[in-house]
Formats: structure tokens, sequence, C-alpha cells
């Protein structure tokens, strides 16, 4: 599973127009979005990630630490408009020959691309909170996507 995982990365690395936006918070929310996504349309994560909705919303260290520890990936230390610390997460030149991901994972993460690469991080993080796991979830919870999917396209149909 962490090979399908940190070939998504690299993908979104690759694919997501805006380089300077990739923070370590924007790309793991891209995959918990992606995450959201493939439940939704195949009833079953892309990951196997177990989501815990904290005070940063859906988020998971492990993300993060996987592409740092990719030498593909390089991770520049700057600062935000407001003078704290983010990271922000590149794929490497030479990199872009040596991950594939399938059709119909593509499909999805460029749906995730396509509908969050014009927001600004405010917007973005709307977005994700917005989501029916987060809306319908108490916060510091886990979030079983797959489980709220169901729900939500049960409580759809019911309309």
């Amino acid at each position: 599973m962490e090979n399908v995982i940190m070939n998504v990365i690299k993908y979104i690395l690759q694919a997501y127009p805006y380089k300077d936006e990739l923070s370590a918070s924007r790309l793991t929310k891209m995959l918990y979005l992606t995450d959201w996504k493939a439940a939704l349309e195949h009833d079953r994560q892309l990951t196997n990630t177990i989501w815990h909705f904290h005070h940063y919303g859906p988020y998971v260290d492990d993300f993060v630490r996987m592409a740092k520890d990719d030498p593909d990936i390089t991770v520049i230390n700057t600062t935000t408009v407001f003078g704290g610390n983010k990271q922000l997460f590149q794929l490497s030149n030479n990199a872009s020959d040596k991950f594939t991901i399938t059709p119909q994972l593509k499909e999805i993460v460029d749906f995730v691309i396509n509908a969050t690469k014009d927001k600004n991080y405010e917007d973005f993080i709307k977005l994700v909170y917005s989501t029916y796991p987060v809306l319908s979830s108490s916060k510091y919870s886990d979030l079983d996507l797959v489980k709220k999917a169901r729900e939500y396209k049960a409580h759809r149909i019911a309309q």
C-alpha cells in the first residue's frame, strides 16, 4: 500500500500546476480528498489510512514522513506570509519516470487536482471541512470514509 501512496504523492507533485502551494497540509489533505472520492465512487479508500479529525482537520503525519524519506522528493523549508514555518514538497527532475498509477486512480487524483487547484489555501481548507465525513463527525474522532460514503449516498437517495 505504501508504494501506491508514494506513487500518488509523486503524481500530485508532478501534475499539480502550482508547485509553491504543495505544503505538507495541502498535500495530506489532497490525499484525504482522494480517499474520500475513492470511497464515494468505489466503496473503498485508496489507502488503508484511518483518518483522524483533529484541530487541523483530517491529517496524517505518516504521509509527510513517507514523502520526506523518499529520495525522489525534495523538501523545502520556508515561511508563510504570516511568518510561520512551512514545508514545500517537490518532485526531483529525474523522478517523473519512476512511478505509475492506474488509469482509474489517475482519474480520481485528476478530479481532486482540478477541484482544488484554483483555490487559495483558505478556500481549499473550507472545501475539506465541507466534506460529509468532517461535517458529520465530532472533532477528535476517526473518520471511516467508506462508512461515511455509504451514509452520504443513502441520505442523498432518500431525499
